[in-house]
């Protein structure tokens, strides 16, 4: 009988543990019954957009307490997109660590497994999504080519979603006067319809019941560009022809010094490992230096730390601070609030006027740099490493690093590999530039740049002249317009995506560009690596000190001996695609 209950009371902590895991394995999986996008185009060069999503949450899925919304550009605000779940308002929108654009966060109001819910979204005022046309039958026209955001498939189940897409030509533009492009990719009919609103504007819409909303979906219009203010247009100038580059052979061995060495074998033997000894303590203590975050960032917790952004990302991950310091000067060129006017040594031109919502860690960049003394914006960029350090710590509490770090560099994989996946020139320009502070977290970042572009035009980033002080848009002889680089589409719809002339480079002189002269400015600013991370490895993740134990020849050490080399703890990439996510 003894026997037999111990059988029964295994089998019952078995039956225990399956709910369990099965909890754990748990993983986003939905479908959306209705699906619409509005694209509003303004007078003043704006765009306005309006999601309907109507999701169906999976029985076995996890709560859906987060949606992204990828966004065309990062010239948007945070504070101008308004969202809801069921009528009622959303209590959180974030930047989102996934896409592009924002995280929805539901909360409270989180669609349960099983449960179904709408969530709406109005994002206003996003610049830069206009380019000139580029035909030669409409020269005085604007274009504009818009991808609905759209989920990764690993968590979208979608497979007949009702499907409307609408794009509303700014108010000016007469009803004979807009141009429609048949859209890429699209299951439905490629010819939208084509009506005016209640207040006269005119409005393409296309509409199908066999859709996704895990596919990419390109979309374009056209209209005067006199129905827009002068200068909302992205600049255009011609390709220019690729570049190449050589590698040097290594030097071969000379013979004479095979047989010096044959002659002192032994001496050299020993001498050798002595040197090897050296080098190796001297790593050891480099190393050491490297290592800036403390050690309790090692202390496993539960669950993974999510909405960190890319640059706290890089701080779990110990990436070298000169590439700390360039992501965030990247991100600040991407928000248009500074300017490179030299880059050896680094100078730049701060906006007057800062917008609200900067992260900290951004706001002591600016100021460090406000500041000419060299010795003094030094020191203020190492105190903001300092407590960019320390934050990152107090948010990995209670997080396991362990599944932080699979969790991202998962992610990391992705974001990758959308970018070298990408069919055409510009579709991988715009998605390189869309995931880049997260594609640098890679440690292969700079051979992918360079293997990834090297041989094609690259479609530079609108932040571009910002950022290269000697790039110099060459206008075509007319004056108003540049080399057309033919962007075709191979899908099923009958129709070609139409040409899209957007300022670009060869791809071996952007590569170029990216690896060696951002790096190279952050080094200019902070001098010797391995020094500047040292000093903040002092403050942030200092050596244990130990003393020794009276009469007894032993030691003990503060905080556990003298043995602190610090676990790192991964986190913090992400972007699955263009308009991917959750």
């Amino acid at each position: 009988m003894n026997k037999l209950k111990r059988v029964f009371l295994l089998l019952s902590l078995l039956l225990l543990l399956i709910p369990l895991g099965s909890a754990q394995a748990q993983d986003y999986r939905f479908s959306l019954s209705a699906y619409e996008v509005e694209a509003y185009l303004e007078a003043d060069g704006t765009l306005t957009l309006y999601y309907y999503m109507a999701f169906q949450n999976d029985p076995s899925g996890h709560a859906i307490d987060f949606v992204d919304l990828g966004l065309p550009t990062t010239q948007y605000k945070l504070s101008d997109i308004k969202a809801e779940i069921n009528g009622m308002e959303l209590p959180e929108v974030n930047d989102s660590a996934y896409v592009q654009g924002a995280e929805l966060a539901l909360g409270e109001y989180a669609i349960q497994p099983g449960q179904a819910g709408v969530v709406t979204a109005w994002v206003y005022g996003v610049k830069g999504i206009l380019s000139p046309y580029d035909g030669e039958d409409r020269t005085d026209y604007a274009n504009f080519f818009f991808v609905p955001n759209y989920f990764d498939s690993q968590y979208d189940r979608s497979q007949n979603t009702e499907y409307r897409m609408t794009i509303i030509l700014p108010p000016a533009v007469g009803a004979e006067e807009g141009v429609w492009y048949r859209p890429s990719g699209w299951p439905g009919s490629g010819d939208p319809e084509a009506t005016l609103t209640t207040d006269g504007r005119v409005n393409y819409s296309w509409y199908t019941t066999n859709a996704d909303v895990h596919s990419e979906y390109f979309f374009g219009a056209a209209f005067p560009a006199s129905a827009v203010p002068e200068g909302v247009l992205i600049p255009k100038s011609p390709s220019q022809s690729d570049g190449g580059y050589t590698v040097s052979p290594a030097p071969s061995f000379i013979s004479s010094l095979w047989n010096t060495i044959k002659c002192a074998f032994f001496p050299l033997l020993f001498i050798g490992f002595f040197i090897f000894v050296i080098i190796q303590g001297k790593k050891q203590t480099d190393k050491r230096k490297m290592q800036y975050l403390p050690p309790k960032i090692s202390i496993e917790g539960k669950g993974i730390k999510r909405g960190l952004t890319a640059v706290e990302a890089g701080i779990l991950l110990e990436e070298p601070l000169d590439k700390i310091l360039t992501m965030i000067l990247f991100g600040l060129l991407k928000k248009e609030l500074v300017t490179v006017l030299n880059r050896d040594p680094l100078k730049i031109d701060i906006v007057e006027t800062l917008p609200e919502g900067l992260y900290p860690y951004e706001k002591a960049f600016l100021e460090s740099f406000k500041d000419e003394n060299k010795t003094k914006r030094r020191a203020g960029i190492k105190s903001l490493m300092i407590d960019l350090v320390k934050s990152v710590a107090d948010k990995m509490k209670g997080f396991s690093s362990k599944e932080t770090k699979d969790y991202y560099q998962d992610i990391i994989r992705r974001a990758w590999q959308a970018v070298e996946t990408a069919q055409t020139p510009d579709v991988k320009s715009a998605q390189y530039d869309h995931t880049l502070e997260w594609t640098m977290l890679d440690k292969e970042f700079n051979n992918r740049t360079e293997r990834t572009f090297t041989g094609q035009p690259v479609y530079v980033p609108i932040w571009w002249p910002r950022y290269d002080p000697t790039y110099k848009p060459v206008m075509s002889s007319g004056g108003s317009g540049g080399l057309a680089v033919p962007v075709t589409s191979d899908s099923g719809s009958g129709g070609s995506r139409p040409s899209i002339n957007l300022p670009s480079l060869p791809g071996a002189d952007f590569a170029a560009s990216m690896v060696t002269g951002a790096s190279n400015m952050a080094a200019g600013v902070i001098g010797n690596v391995t020094d500047f991370t040292s000093s903040v490895t002092n403050r942030t993740n200092p050596i244990p000190v130990t003393t020794s134990r009276s009469g007894s020849g032993g030691f003990r050490g503060s905080g556990g001996g003298s043995s602190c080399a610090c676990a790192c703890a991964c986190a913090g990439c992400a972007c699955a695609c263009a308009g991917g996510g959750r």
